[in-house]
């Protein structure tokens, strides 16, 4: 069989396998499931807790960075440290660090089930630090803080001047903390 006849036998079965996917077969994918925008995840929410000193020390330690890159200080938001810290308290019980959990459910559809007005531009850092047993929580502040400059996506989040509100959330799981801050405009 020649290359122009090869080419074309494979052609044609990749459309038929193609047609075989398309008419309704069970090899189609499903279609896009509907990500929520009016809750959070309910089991993260129980656990998600506020307040956490290593909290204020990660909004301290930003807060110091920006200064030292002309951008304003970033004022605590309670709704938006209740969002940061039931996205922790959800990466650290299903196992994931991202900006989508498991269902699809991104910083746009938390912001929107809390804030369902809000309107501004935001953005959100996320990590995972292992290893933080005895440290201090400015100790372990320095280190997620220098961890997210270490990113030039989370570096720009950071050094953004038109953000000018904040909410750091913490989960612990042993000596492993996820940290989730979330940057809004005025």
């Amino acid at each position: 069989m020649g290359f122009g006849t090869r080419t074309a036998a494979m052609l044609a079965l990749m459309l038929a396998l193609t047609a075989c996917a398309s008419a309704g077969s069970t090899m189609a994918p499903p279609p896009p499931a509907r990500v929520n925008v009016s809750t959070l995840p309910e089991g993260a929410s129980a656990a998600a807790r506020s307040g956490d000193p290593i909290s204020q020390a990660v909004l301290s330690a930003v807060n110091q960075y920006r200064s030292e890159h002309d951008a304003p200080a970033l004022a605590g938001d309670a709704s938006l440290e209740h969002v940061a810290a039931v996205h922790s308290a959800d990466m650290s019980m299903r196992n994931f660090v991202g900006h989508y959990n498991p269902d699809g459910q991104g910083p746009k559809e938390r912001l929107m089930a809390v804030m369902p007005d809000y309107k501004g531009d935001f953005a959100e850092n996320v990590a995972m630090v292992e290893g933080l047993g005895g440290k201090s929580p400015d100790a372990v502040a320095q280190d997620l803080v220098k961890k997210w400059i270490g990113s030039l996506e989370h570096r720009k989040n950071l050094r953004n001047a038109a953000f000018t509100r904040s909410g750091v959330g913490i989960a612990h799981k042993g000596d492993t903390i996820y940290a989730t801050e979330l940057f809004a405009g005025p």
